[in-house]
């Protein structure tokens, strides 16, 4: 492709001087030595800037584009494990039912005691026996407790209902 006399190729040739992935401070210490093109900055397939070729070096590879061997770390990232995030527990699914059907129970007229209780009980078990990978050990227990409170509300509300219709069976005999 020519455009107004200047020849361009794509993509353009390697210069080890343009490149902003370099490093290009002098790192060794040494006073008054630069690097020169040729040194530690060649490249294995680099050509001569004056030559140009069409679309690769040969024997020149993006790093991170090669597959990497069994067992290979790549440098800057920690081992698989080794430190940093522990890995994320997930929530116990019977931990949620039980919460919702504990809820549910003072929607519904307390038609979910029973599954709020057995389903909180559930999941604590399933929670102590994960070694520690599951969670919602609160959810589980606020729908054990919001359970139980409908058992005791179902109580109160089946002892009053009998005391009413006892009161209203003696005081209606004439």
């Amino acid at each position: 492709m020519s455009v107004k006399g200047v020849v361009m190729s794509y993509p353009p040739p390697y210069d080890p001087n343009n490149d902003p992935l370099r490093k290009r401070d002098n790192s060794s210490g040494a006073q008054g030595s630069t690097p020169t093109p040729g040194d530690e900055y060649q490249q294995p397939g680099y050509q001569a800037p004056g030559y140009q070729q069409p679309y690769a070096q040969p024997g020149y590879q993006q790093p991170g584009y090669q597959d990497p061997a069994y067992g290979y770390q790549q440098p800057g990232y920690p081992a698989a494990g080794a430190y940093g995030y522990p890995a994320a527990k997930q929530t116990n699914t019977n931990a949620i039912i039980a919460l919702v059907c504990g809820i549910a129970t003072f929607v519904i007229c307390g038609l979910a005691v029973i599954p709020a209780i057995i389903f909180g009980n559930k999941a604590i078990d399933e929670i102590n026996a994960s070694g520690g990978t599951q969670d919602g050990r609160g959810m589980a227990q606020a729908g054990r407790i919001l359970g139980w409170v409908g058992v005791v509300l179902w109580a109160i509300g089946i002892t009053l209902f009998v005391i009413l219709l006892i009161a209203a069976g003696t005081s209606s005999s004439t």
